[in-house]
């Protein structure tokens, strides 16, 4: 308080002094705790407004990202869901859909099963039909077969005659193909296999290269020789002029002549064909025919050694006496030397396999005959 409010108080007693001092204590603890109280609600309200303005905080900016993250979670889970659901009801649907194939397959395999042994059971019976109702024309159709590969079988070993062997296999063939029978399948592979061996064989034209050198030996005679053949200066044929008393200086060229034929001089340097005396050209060309004719008999006997060897000595005689530049001789060389290194004797196949297959089908077939009637 104030001096001036002192001193507009009145003035107390002594007695009222204490009293007064009382009063002034009793309202100064009433104002001291409303002030206190009063300062406490506002720090509680302003507490109370920093805790609402966190909360509003949180939830604006932290809680409510947070819900829209997990509900953006949870929306992805629930279409990863959806997708998993459907991935999982086609992976249902497939494995019924593989169950189903599987049962279709099973069935399948036993239909096939049971074809097989219906078309088994079909076969028995076809076969057992014909082996009732013509037993006795198959064994005959297998004799005919039996024949036709012996012959061929003949033939291959004695003559090399491969082009027949080949002809009678066919023939057997086509006769167990009109046949219709089903056991005969087997035994017409081994005859296909054995034909196609046949046919393969390279066989030389024997009968064309023997008309050709019978020619040949025909041609031999007109065949040139070497100029130095053609010139005869034999003693014969200068003697052969004659002597008349007109014709008087021949005598000394007679008598001349005589005595150089008495003497020989020749070239030891000079070839051959040079050397070679027009006298002997009948002996050369029977040794040309005897060549060529024993070339030719090598091939109708199938001598392959003794052909080349007769083939090498024409050529031989050819080269070194004949003239080469002439069409005829060069033609003959070229054609024999072609001939150089024929095989005339290939390696011939064996049909053996038909032949054991044909004789065995006809036991199996004696054997299903005679076993009803031993029953």
């Amino acid at each position: 308080m104030t001096d001036k409010e002192h001193e507009a108080l009145p003035d107390v007693s002594a007695e009222e002094a204490p009293l007064a001092a009382d009063q002034t204590t009793e309202d100064a603890d009433s104002l001291a705790p409303a002030s206190a109280r009063r300062t406490g609600r506002i720090w509680t309200l302003l507490l109370l407004i920093v805790l609402i303005g966190g909360v509003a905080y949180w939830v604006a900016f932290i809680a409510q990202p947070a819900h829209r993250v997990t509900d953006d979670r949870i929306a992805g889970l629930a279409a990863d869901n959806a997708k998993l659901r459907a991935q999982q009801a086609q992976m249902e649907q497939q494995l019924a859909q593989v169950q189903t194939f599987g049962a279709q397959a099973q069935a399948a395999s036993a239909a096939l099963q049971e074809l097989g042994k219906s078309q088994e059971q079909l076969h028995d019976a076809v076969s057992g039909l014909y082996a009732k109702q013509t037993q006795t024309s198959l064994d005959w159709v297998l004799a005919e077969v039996e024949y036709l590969i012996f012959a061929a079988s003949q033939r291959l070993v004695l003559e090399r005659d491969v082009a027949t062997a080949a002809a009678a296999l066919r023939s057997a063939d086509q006769r167990l193909s009109a046949a219709q029978h089903p056991d005969v399948f087997d035994l017409r592979e081994q005859l296909g296999r054995d034909i196609a061996a046949l046919e393969a064989v390279k066989q030389p034209d024997a009968e064309g290269l023997a008309i050709y050198l019978a020619n040949a030996v025909g041609m031999v005679d007109g065949l040139p020789t070497r100029a130095i053949a053609d010139l005869d200066m034999s003693f014969s044929q200068t003697s052969t002029e004659s002597v008349s008393a007109e014709n008087w200086q021949g005598v000394a060229r007679a008598l001349w002549t005589d005595l150089r034929s008495l003497v020989e001089i020749k070239d030891g340097e000079l070839e051959d064909s040079v050397l070679f005396d027009p006298e002997l050209r009948y002996f050369l060309r029977q040794n040309l025919r005897l060549e060529l004719a024993s070339a030719r008999l090598a091939i109708l006997r199938r001598d392959s050694a003794n052909f080349q060897a007769a083939i090498s000595l024409a050529i031989n005689l050819l080269n070194t006496y004949y003239d080469t530049e002439d069409g005829a001789v060069s033609s003959l060389i070229s054609r024999l030397d072609g001939q150089l290194g024929l095989q005339l004797a290939p390696p011939i196949p064996s049909v053996s396999g038909s032949l054991d297959a044909v004789r065995a089908k006809r036991n199996t077939v004696r054997e299903t005959s005679e076993a009803p009637a031993a029953t």
